[in-house]
């Protein structure tokens, strides 16, 4: 397998994250105080959610599910456009840090053997942090990771296909729920403060599962891993 592959196949997982994420998930709202959603119509009850998303400057999404490329699971938190977690891909655990378009990956020996690297060249890397410069020709693979911080276009995108799907609590919080008529997903968004989405249960397809938003506007900076491994 050429390098190029083993780096798209680690795109495609940032890939599905970014889908995920956009689709919303559950989290704390901050404030206090019915915010009226619960009274509103579907594209109303989105308008909402966008201009409480635009409003924020860091949250963190975590998840577990089904998903065409491997991924079964992803903890991310995201400040602005970086992002720092990680994710499960092929029962690999991979580290990742966005800082200023540079992506950042740490991965075990096992995942770059599983990919085809070389017994020597999985020693080298695994464990280690590599970086992949904004300049690199790998880094376009990654390109589709920042939408995971563009949750507006999603909504948007969708605004016509979600119908009401009642009320209720997630986490002790309450939500509306919105349920996409095209794919059957199901999301929730507060009653109360913000009007952050609190959760997304995708039911049918190629991936299946529950996606959480937390720490709203509470989630530290973070900085570029030190002394990374620099691909050419």
């Amino acid at each position: 397998m050429s390098e190029h592959t083993r780096w798209a196949g680690v795109a495609a997982a940032a890939a599905t994250i970014a889908v995920m994420a956009a689709g919303c998930g559950n989290g704390s709202s901050s404030g206090s105080g019915s915010n009226s959603l619960a009274s509103k119509t579907p594209s109303q009850i989105v308008a909402a959610a966008e201009s409480a998303i635009k409003g924020a400057t860091s949250y963190e999404i975590s998840g577990s599910g089904t998903t065409s490329t491997g991924v079964t699971s992803f903890d991310l938190k995201v400040v602005n456009a970086d992002i720092s977690g990680s994710f499960v891909l092929n029962g690999a655990t991979i580290a990742m840090v966005e800082v200023a378009s540079n992506i950042y990956i740490k991965a075990p020996a096992s995942f770059y053997t599983a990919a085809g690297a070389s017994a020597a060249g999985a020693g080298l890397l695994g464990s280690a942090w590599v970086e992949i410069p904004a300049s690199s020709s790998y880094a376009s693979d990654f390109s589709s990771l920042s939408s995971i911080t563009d949750l507006t276009s999603k909504l948007s995108s969708t605004t016509d296909t979600f119908t009401s799907d009642g009320t209720g609590n997630v986490d002790g919080q309450s939500v509306v729920f919105l349920k996409d008529a095209t794919n059957g997903d199901v999301v929730a968004i507060a009653t109360s403060g913000p009007a952050y989405p609190l959760q997304v249960k995708e039911t049918g397809g190629s991936t299946a599962g529950t996606y959480d938003l937390s720490n709203w506007n509470s989630v530290a900076t973070f900085t570029a891993p030190p002394n990374p491994v620099t691909l050419p």
